[in-house]
Parts: structure tokens; C-alpha cells; sequence
């Protein structure tokens, strides 16, 4: 991070000082008093299990140089000993963000930003995005998961002096949530990979999904680029109303950047750019196809070529729990359990659906969450395209799977072809006895299903892990 000024700090917040200003520099962002470190400002997150106002002593005592609250509370002697500066804001979150926006444009304006929104495909789109960047300039991108109003201003504090670029992943599961964190991000690159039925409970339906992925225009900087898919038709329209310059991404030869001649291989996708170069892509997945054409269409921008993207992408690794094909005891694994929604799921299913040489299909299912009223619509629609499928046995775990199981009985898939659990714990305990040698195990569920349970539980079959 690039030093502030303390007062800098104070005058960009308009914080109310609780204790004395003295002159220093902020040297890094926390909200963790874990990993507080000297220089550092300590801002106080109210969570729903823990509240950071009740660690500022803590913080002051690791080193944090000023704190930043939203409530009043008792300053103890070891504060008031210590020097360190107290401001006071109405919200701890909010001050952060508007503290990032001012990080970024004035600290850091030279760096070029690329923000990934949508429904599916974020952070696999993100990592490509990194790794093949990474192979030739210097840069940052978001850790894990940090892609909402507390993780992107933490990831933008993380940009230093000479990066020439970072890549944030920007969330969202309500109304206003994407526009807000683009217009702290000021993105030179704004990717929407996907629209689809995902945090229906918060957006109500795909018009919705549509209308706040394609918000991250808001805060895209002027002649800033627009990189989106196809397949969601009215998202891509709306983004041209809303900018001159956007690029396409997808199979079909329309698109701005498209592949063709795509064959799966034995551990991945091979398949040739528009401008004919061969790419190598070692995961599974026909929609990973499209997540590297729109990280393709982003370092082209930024002045990689299409060459260099095939290179660089050889040695990409997986994002752990996204379609991760692995192979024990004669059974070959997809391990898909980070998260799902309805695009995703059906996505994953037609890789297996399409794997080849497989002794038997095998789909564990989990609960797709977050879909509101529709989620019923949407688990039973799942166990009809399931029994109309070359899918030989389906196990589903929670009780909005169930439904799934009980629409794919009733669509004639046959009964002892089907098994249900409550949790993914019984899941795990159960699955071994019965697999045979030579079927692939798909495992794809919610991240509140804890899927990756099953996955463990495989992978230590027999002793291995």
C-alpha cells in the first residue's frame, strides 16, 4: 500500500477526531486485529459474530497507528498511552470504501484495473485473468472471495507503488451493490461473464440479475472498455447503450473473440483463437472455453497477445472446487463444490452428460440456495433434464435437492437410481459403497452444503488423499 497521511486520512472522511492528530503515515488497511501491524489503520466492522470496536485496544497494542470507529466507546489508558489517533465516522464501512475511491484515483490512477462481475465464472475468469498478467508485468488481484463492500476496498488498499495492474472481483446478492463498488474500483476494463438465476432472494428475477451485473458500467473510467458475453442478449444490448466500446466474447463466430475447433482431451480443452493460435486449457468444462476467451479479450486489451495467452495459459491451475477433475481408486472426480446456481449446475451436468468412456454418470447433488420463490422451479426442472439425460445415478443432499430427486422419479428415472440425504456428512459417509471402477462423480452444490465433504471423503478412500 502507498503511505497516507493521517490527515489525509481524517479530511477524505471528514472524521470526527476523538483523540489528538499526530503527524505519521498509514501503511496498510485491517479490519482484522489478528493482523494488525505497525502503521496500520484498524477499522472496526460491526459483523454478525463479532464487533471490531471490542478489539481497538488490542489493535492499538499490535501496533495500529489510528483506529477507525462508528460508535463511541471507552478509550482505555493503554489507547490513550499509546498515541494512537481515534477518528470517528458514521459508518466504518462505507468510510472505508470512500477512503478506497480516493486510494485509487488519486494514489493509484496510473494502475490499470479490471473489474469481473456476473452470475457465473467470476473468479475463474479473475484467476486467468491474474496468471496470464502475471507471466509478464507486475500486479494484484483479489484474495479468495473478497468481492463485496468490505473485500474490494481491502484489495484496492493492497495495490502498491509499481503494479501496473490489478483484477477485482465485484459480487453482489441485492439491488445497487455492483454500481457502488464499481464507482469506488473505477475499473479501465469492466467484464460481465454471465447472466443467470443467481441471488434471486435479493434480485428477484434475470431482469434483475441483468440490470445490476451490467450497473459496473457506472463506474467505468471514460473510454474504459466493455468485455461481455452472448449469451444473455439483453445485458449485452444494455451495455452497448451504455458505452461505445465493447468487446464480445463466446462460440459463436459473431463474437468479437471466439474460439473454434474445440475438442476436449484427456485432463482438459483444446481449442484455436479467432486468430488462430492454439490455446491449451487444462480443466474440464465447455463453459471454461468462454471464461478464457473473456480473459483473453481483457489482456489483449492491455497489451498481451493472443500468442503470449496460449503460452502463459499452459500452466494455469483450477480454482480449488471448480470443475477439478481428479482420478482415485479407479473412479474419476469433478469436483465443482465451491458454489451453484441454476446456469452453473446445468453447465457442470452437460460435462458430465458428455464425458466419455465413463462405467457410469454419477451426479451428487446438493441444494442450489439463494433462489427464493423459484427455487422449487428450479430443483425440479434440474430432476427432469436429469432423468431425460445419460446420467445412471443421481444422490442428492438437503431438502431442495430432495426435489430434485423426487421430479426425476417422476420424469422415469428409476427409483433405485436415485438416493437422497439430509446433509453432506451422511453423503460422505455413504457414497463409497456405491461407486465402481471407471464411474465419474460430479459433486456440485451450494457453498451452505459444504460439499467439499463428499469430495474429502473420496480423495481418502483406501488410505490416499
Amino acid at each position: 500500500m502507498k503511505a497516507l497521511l493521517v490527515d489525509e486520512v481524517k479530511n477524505v472522511l471528514r472524521a470526527e477526531a476523538k483523540t489528538a492528530i499526530r503527524k505519521g503515515l498509514i501503511t496498510g488497511v485491517t479490519i482484522d486485529s489478528r493482523a494488525v501491524g505497525a502503521g496500520n489503520l484498524f477499522v472496526a466492522i460491526r459483523g454478525e459474530r463479532f464487533d471490531g470496536h471490542d478489539f481497538i485496544t488490542e489493535a492499538v497494542g499490535a501496533g495500529a497507528f489510528a483506529v477507525l470507529i462508528d460508535r463511541n466507546v471507552p478509550l482505555s489508558d493503554a489507547i490513550k498511552q499509546s498515541g494512537a489517533v481515534v477518528l470517528k465516522v458514521e459508518d466504518t464501512i462505507k468510510a472505508m470504501g470512500g477512503l478506497a475511491r480516493f486510494y485509487r484515483r488519486n494514489l493509484c490512477s496510473g494502475v490499470h484495473v479490471v473489474a469481473v462481475t456476473g452470475s457465473n465464472g467470476k473468479t475463474t475468469v479473475r484467476e486467468m485473468i491474474y496468471h496470464v498478467l502475471s507471466k509478464y508485468k507486475k500486479g494484484h488481484r483479489s484474495p479468495r472471495n473478497f468481492n463485496n463492500n468490505i473485500g474490494v476496498p481491502l484489495t484496492i488498499f493492497g495495490i502498491e507503488s509499481d503494479y501496473e495492474f490489478a483484477v477485482l472481483e465485484i459480487g453482489s446478492n441485492a439491488p445497487g451493490e455492483v454500481a457502488e463498488l464499481a464507482r469506488i474500483a473505477e475499473p479501465d476494463v469492466a467484464v460481465i461473464t454471465s447472466v443467470g438465476p443467481s441471488h434471486l432472494e435479493g434480485l428477484k428475477d434475470v431482469d434483475g440479475v441483468s440490470a445490476e451485473k451490467v450497473s459496473i458500467v457506472v463506474g467505468l473510467k471514460e473510454r474504459g472498455l466493455i468485455v461481455c458475453g452472448t449469451d444473455h442478449q439483453p445485458t449485452l444490448e444494455k451495455a452497448r447503450t451504455l458505452s461505445r466500446h465493447v468487446v464480445t466474447f463466446g462460440l459463436d463466430a459473431n463474437c468479437d473473440v471466439f474460439a473454434s475447433n474445440v475438442r476436449r482431451e484427456d485432463g482438459g480443452i483444446r481449442f484455436e483463437t479467432n486468430d488462430r493460435y492454439e490455446v491449451w486449457l487444462p480443466m474440464v468444462g465447455l463453459h471454461n472455453v468462454k471464461n478464457a476467451l473473456a480473459a483473453l479479450a481483457v489482456v489483449r486489451r492491455l497489451g498481451v497477445s493472443s500468442q503470449q495467452f496460449a503460452s502463459a495459459m499452459e500452466d494455469f491451475q483450477p480454482v480449488p472446487g471448480r470443475m477439478v477433475c481428479k482420478k482415485v481408486n479407479g473412479i474419476t472426480i469433478i469436483d465443482d463444490t465451491y458454489n451453484a446456481n441454476p446456469v452453473s449446475m446445468a453447465a457442470a451436468v452437460k460435462e458430465l452428460c458428455d464425458f466419455e468412456q465413463a462405467c457410469r454418470r454419477v451426479l451428487v447433488c446438493g441444494d442450489m440456495g439463494e433462489l427464493g420463490q423459484a427455487s422449487g422451479q428450479y430443483h425440479q426442472q434440474l430432476g427432469r433434464d436429469v432423468a431425460g439425460s445419460n446420467i445412471d445415478l443421481l444422490l442428492t443432499v438437503g431438502p431442495q435437492a430432495a426435489l430434485t430427486a423426487d421430479a426425476a422419479l417422476e420424469a422415469g428415472m428409476g427409483r433405485a437410481d436415485i438416493m437422497r440425504c439430509k446433509d453432506s456428512k451422511r453423503m460422505a459417509r455413504l457414497i463409497k459403497s456405491m461407486l465402481f471402477d471407471g464411474d465419474v462423480v460430479l459433486v456440485k452444490g451450494s457453498r451452505m452444503m459444504e460439499m467439499e465433504k463428499v469430495i474429502v471423503s473420496l480423495q481418502r478412500w483406501k488410505g490416499r488423499t
